[in-house]
């Protein structure tokens, strides 16, 4: 397989800068010279397999990463399948990572117990966590139908324009019979005014969502902790 050198020294660059360290210093850690990193990074040369395995260990990668082969696209192969078969975020890992993980920077760290995983997979296997997931999909779906309304408005009439006729609308009480006002004013003002209407109709599947990702909420932490009768 033929490796493209510029993307390679592309990882590499953005590695040591999530790193926040020199050329220099990545030099000394896996035994070269700033200035070879140097040639890395702009793609002069691939460096030698031995030169990557000591970078992977530094990155916490695997070398397929940073070879820039696309099932280690997120590190390594396991968190790249993971990643691609659920959609998680690189993000959302760390954090699962964090609770169920046996690293120093995991909770669980310095403890016998496996207790946070037995929570998580207790927490994931329950019918309620779905139906949470649900209720917390429609609470979401209520804000953004909300915040689209002035959206909508942005895409129409540009930033600038929006945020003047907010600024009016705050300070008219009655912009219709502004004189003073612009035509192109007057129309901003008139969508904003249909805007707050709309967002006003929507408050409501708002509130119902709440309550509702409320009750699935409790429902969920009975149903792993019940109430002693």
């Amino acid at each position: 397989m033929k490796y493209n050198s510029k993307q390679i020294g592309k990882i590499i660059l953005a590695e040591r800068t999530k790193l926040g360290i020199t050329q220099t210093k990545l030099g000394k850690e896996i035994g070269t010279v700033g200035k070879q990193i140097s040639n890395y990074e702009k793609g002069k040369l691939i460096p030698p397999i031995d030169v990557m395995l000591k970078m992977c260990a530094v990155f916490n990668c695997e070398l397929g990463y940073l070879l820039g082969e696309a099932d280690y696209s997120e590190g390594t192969k396991l968190e790249t399948a993971i990643m691609n078969a659920t959609g998680l975020s690189i993000d959302a890992m760390n954090n699962i990572r964090k609770i169920t993980g046996k690293e120093n920077s995991c909770l669980n760290f310095g403890y016998e117990s496996e207790s946070y995983q037995s929570i998580l997979n207790s927490l994931f296997s329950s019918p309620l966590f779905i139906y949470f997931i649900e209720c917390l999909h429609d609470l979401d779906s209520a804000i953004s139908n909300s915040e689209n309304v002035v959206l909508e408005i942005e895409k129409k009439i540009g930033k600038e324009r929006l945020d003047e006729a907010l600024r009016l609308y705050a300070s008219i009480a009655d912009y219709e019979h502004t004189l003073e006002l612009k035509p192109e004013q007057c129309e901003a003002l008139v969508m904003v005014d249909s805007a707050i209407g709309n967002q006003y109709d929507l408050s409501y599947p708002i509130k119902i969502a709440r309550y509702e990702l409320h009750e699935a909420f409790e429902a969920l932490i009975e149903s792993l902790y019940p109430h002693k009768k």
